[in-house]
């Protein structure tokens, strides 16, 4: 499915080359430790959970039992790159500390340098050795100063205690489950249900959640007992037990004191140095563009970087719809910055959509509501067979302003009475022509007039839910236990949007996409994509200094003019095509619409109507006919909606 539609305005060139050779990101592990008394880890378990992550790392295991019996950890490996020095779990120099790692330490050059002056003596050249060597000098201060997307446990021997951490922005996951005399913990849940000891029993109230935002968040999952570390958290265990998660990186609260000029300055300096920084390989370098801004920025950057040294081989998706069909676009950046692309086609005839939607629901270890899924699984595996890692323009919307919704937050916050009136009166007359497609300006019009008389939390509340409170008491049955929860999203979603300390609602909203959107969503979906098909996806927009920056930039930097990002435009227009700024965000979707109407409309209503949340006596079987019934004939449009009730029901017909 790759276009034989290769572009290029410069001589080929080869990839960048790293000074010093890198561990690789792609790789999962798991394991258990046992606190004090009688117990001891099974290494066999460990590397029975691990085996279950062979897609993170084919083509390497490792294993580790702690002399006292209490840790044992298995791991996975895709040995691209120095193999016989970077194997996993790997023990510092004195072999008190060891340590299990999936990510990169971006900053592990300067680390090295420092510790090399504290007397450490390197066995290899990568970035994994730092880590057990940087905890026994700092401990679990050591996390302030790294710099990267990391999930890491390590073994402190001396003593007797696991330390288990995430980054910042939650670009790698670590999950885990507390048991009476242990805990276990893996990088995905599948390896945890490979854990004797861990059930597999469906939590109700996380069904209300991912029916109400279309994934669960952080620390809560699908299943009960079993939960995710949050992001810019970590946690200790010893022989007493387990301490609570702890928070050890936080979002600015206030604006910064900052001019426009100064501004742009810092966000060319911040993003320049971001993408240098994840340019460091030994493997074929690309990138994932859109033809938007964010990606066409990064891709930029990246071709700047690389001069006359090297290339950059750029990749995108596409769809025959038009509206959804970014190939002509980004096809318009990369001749403009003389990258070497190629194009992928989805949902090509000769696809059985249904076949491959039950592919895709198989790599996932939870329900997962996001249509774009797709097309990043189908992206990720056809960069895959040209570059091993490649950079991502992921986080800009939510650093810089880049949704429509929070413009909407904007206008609401700051319209007078007269414009209110307007606004409503406008709505109720447009209300009776709008088509019901929801991409329709016309109807996002009614749907934000609909939301002005509520509190800012539940105007944000509703641009982002799928199912209402008063939706889900309709669709679940009575006697399915979630239906006492329906109103536990609302509560938590508001609760988390007061908190923080800002001058304008858009502030607000980015930071409540960044503390379970962005994570908890967009990252996920990031991370399985790519580790389904080995590559690597690093995100500059995803530094935690670019992030902090965006957020605390005053909101007439961001949003100007009904436009979003217009701080990016005034940084970067100077490299990139006008039309790049101009054009109207679309975001990377999937003609699900459609797809629910005509391809996978026998398998939506098999799947609904006939199979696990009727017949488990989860749902109103009326009340999905209903839904689907209204979505084919034009009188409402509910292809997210269905799309989550398909994804949770095929997800479900997997379960036993």
């Amino acid at each position: 499915m790759i276009a034989d539609s290769t572009r290029r305005t410069r001589p080929s060139r080869s990839p960048r080359r790293a000074a010093a050779i890198q561990c690789r990101a792609v790789c999962g592990f798991a394991g258990e430790f046992v606190f004090g008394g009688t117990g001891r880890a099974d290494v066999c378990v460990a590397e029975a959970m691990a085996a279950r992550l062979a897609h993170r790392g084919p083509d390497d295991a490792g294993r580790f039992r702690s002399p006292d019996g209490r840790c044992a950890i298995g791991f996975r490996r895709l040995a691209v790159i120095d193999p016989p020095l970077s194997r996993q779990p790997m023990s510092s120099a004195d072999g008190s500390a060891v340590v299990a790692f999936n990510g990169e330490i971006y900053n592990f050059c300067r680390l090295r340098d420092r510790l090399s002056g504290q007397g450490v003596r390197w066995r290899s050249r990568g970035d994994t050795e730092v880590l057990p060597e940087l905890y026994l000098r700092d401990g679990t201060d050591m996390l302030a100063v790294l710099e990267g997307m990391f999930a890491f446990v390590i073994y402190d021997a001396a003593r007797g205690r696991l330390f288990l951490a995430r980054d910042r922005l939650g670009q790698k996951p670590l999950w885990q489950v507390r048991l009476a005399d242990r805990i276990v913990f893996a990088s995905e849940a599948k390896a945890l249900l490979a854990h004797p000891r861990v059930g597999s029993e469906l939590d109700p109230a996380a069904v209300a959640f991912y029916l109400t935002l279309g994934y669960v968040p952080a620390p809560r999952s699908i299943w009960g007992g079993i939960e995710k570390l949050p992001p810019a958290h970590f946690m200790t265990a010893d022989e007493r037990g387990c301490g609570e998660p702890r928070r050890y990186w936080h979002l600015p609260d206030r604006p910064a004191a900052v001019t426009h000029a100064e501004a742009v300055q810092k966000v060319r300096d911040l993003l320049a140095r971001a993408v240098e920084k994840r340019m460091l390989a030994d493997v074929p370098l690309g990138a994932l563009l859109s033809g938007g801004v964010d990606s066409s920025i990064v891709t930029a950057l990246m071709c700047r970087a690389a001069g006359q040294a090297g290339g950059v081989k750029t990749f995108t998706a596409g769809f025959a719809a038009a509206e959804f069909d970014e190939r002509p676009h980004a096809a318009a950046v990369a001749g403009h910055l003389g990258s070497e692309h190629r194009e992928l086609l989805v949902g090509a005839a000769e696809e059985d959509l249904s076949a491959l939607l039950d592919r895709l629901i198989a790599q996932y270890d939870e329900p997962f509501a996001d249509s774009s899924a797709l097309p990043t699984y189908l992206i990720c595996q056809a960069a895959r067979e040209y570059v091993t890692v490649a950079l991502t323009g992921d986080g800009g919307d939510e650093a810089f302003g880049g949704y429509d919704r929070y413009r909407a937050m904007r206008l609401a916050e700051t319209m007078g009475g007269a414009a209110y009136m307007a606004t409503k009166l406008a709505a109720a007359a447009a209300g009776l022509l709008a088509p019901q497609d929801e991409r329709s300006r016309l109807r996002r019009f009614v749907r934000f007039a609909a939301a002005l008389d509520e509190v800012p939390a539940m105007q944000y509340f509703r641009y982002r839910r799928l199912f209402s409170p008063e939706e889900l008491t309709v669709l679940l049955a009575r006697d399915f236990a979630a239906w006492e929860h329906t109103d536990s999203p609302r509560e938590w979603f508001c609760g988390l949007y007061e908190q923080g300390q800002y001058d304008d609602e858009p502030a607000y909203a980015q930071r409540h996409d960044m503390l379970t959107y962005l994570p908890d969503d967009l990252l996920v979906k990031a991370d399985i994509a790519s580790m389904a098909s080995s590559l690597e996806l690093r995100s500059p927009m995803l530094d935690h200094e670019v992030i902090s920056l965006g957020l605390s930039l005053p909101v007439e930097f961001k949003l100007r003019r009904g436009k979003g990002k217009t701080l990016l435009r005034d940084a970067f227009g100077d490299m990139l095509p006008a039309e790049v700024f101009a054009r109207r965000k679309t975001g990377f979707g999937a003609p699900i619409d459609r797809w629910l109407r005509e391809e996978l409309l026998p398998t939506l209503r098999e799947t609904l109507l006939e199979g696990p949340l009727v017949s488990r006596g989860w749902m109103s079987r009326a009340v999905l006919e209903r839904l689907i019934s209204q979505h084919v004939t034009g009188k409402a449009d509910h292809r997210h909606r269905l799309w989550a009730l398909l994804w949770l029901g095929r997800w479900l017909g997997r379960t036993p």
